[in-house]
């Protein structure tokens, strides 16, 4: 078998599929064919997305599935070749229990869940949907090395400023729970379907703070438009508070502020004393 065979040209070629899908590319770089399944992907994405428009489908139906076949075909590629190559991989077993254990691995399930209707022949918009499933395997571009570098940036100016922004949440949770009672205290008498209980005014609350502002439920009293108001006037500082916040860990850390956790901790230099031969040198030259 093409799997069990180990003779060099075989060989060679399996190495070579492993060059290309970037198992062993050096300093962290996505190679083409990675990025060339990213944009399938995408695109794979959005094909499922038109086609669960019920006006779409009716007119290009067959262009539909000729181009989800031809893309479930490359994923099928994709995903044999790299069943072919996992017992490459650094620490994998070798021959079939390689294969096997790449086959359970989660990215590996996702593949097989997002090909196998098509290549079951089963087709409709609810399968079509399984392949947003497949944006996980975009994350392989994590490999690039800027990309690691603004993860990193980003995990830093979170955890940096972990306790500001816990304050933020906190401030955030009383404002929307105070502007709840009261306005439920002002309008719970008078509008009982949209302000008749906390909960209800919860939500209207939530919408106000966030200034998303549906227009579904308003307050009609002179009391009720005060607490609109100030909750409107509170929701603004709900925002601006952590974005602050996050932009000043970003720049801490863009600038240096913040210590590299990936990064080696550097020992504080101290003055040495001069040597025998640098003293001597001095010495001589005050001399």
């Amino acid at each position: 078998m093409l799997l069990g065979f180990q003779g060099a040209p075989v060989h060679r070629l399996r190495n070579r599929v492993r060059n290309l899908f970037g198992d062993e590319c050096q300093g962290g770089t996505s190679t083409t064919v990675d990025r060339f399944i990213s944009l399938l992907i995408a695109f794979s994405i959005v094909l499922a997305v038109l086609a669960t428009e019920p006006v779409v489908r009716a007119d290009y139906i067959d262009l539909l599935k000729n181009l989800d076949l031809g893309i479930a075909i490359l994923f099928l590629i994709e995903y044999l070749m790299r069943l072919w190559i996992a017992p490459l991989k650094q620490g994998a077993r070798q021959g079939i229990r390689g294969i096997i254990d790449y086959a359970l691995t989660p990215m590996a399930l996702l593949d097989l869940l997002a090909i196998t209707p098509t290549i079951l022949g089963v087709v409709s918009p609810e399968l079509y949907v399984l392949r947003i499933v497949r944006l996980v395997r975009i994350g392989r571009i994590g490999r690039s090395r800027h990309f690691r570098r603004s993860i990193r940036h980003f995990n830093r100016a979170i955890t940096s400023k972990r306790e500001e922004l816990q304050i933020s949440a906190i401030y955030s949770g009383v404002v929307i729970m105070v502007s709840s009672v009261l306005m439920y205290l002002a309008e719970g008498a008078v509008q009982q379907d949209q302000f008749g209980s906390i909960p209800r005014c919860l939500w209207w609350s939530l919408i106000t703070v966030t200034t998303v502002g549906y227009g579904d439920t308003f307050p009609i009293t002179a009391l009720g438009r005060v607490v609109a108001s100030l909750t409107a006037v509170g929701g603004i500082a709900v925002i601006a508070i952590p974005i602050g916040i996050i932009s000043a860990g970003f720049t801490e850390s863009l600038n240096g502020g913040i210590n590299d956790p990936m990064s080696p901790v550097q020992p504080a230099q101290t003055p040495s004393e001069p040597g025998p031969e640098k003293a001597t040198t001095t010495r001589s030259r005050q001399s």
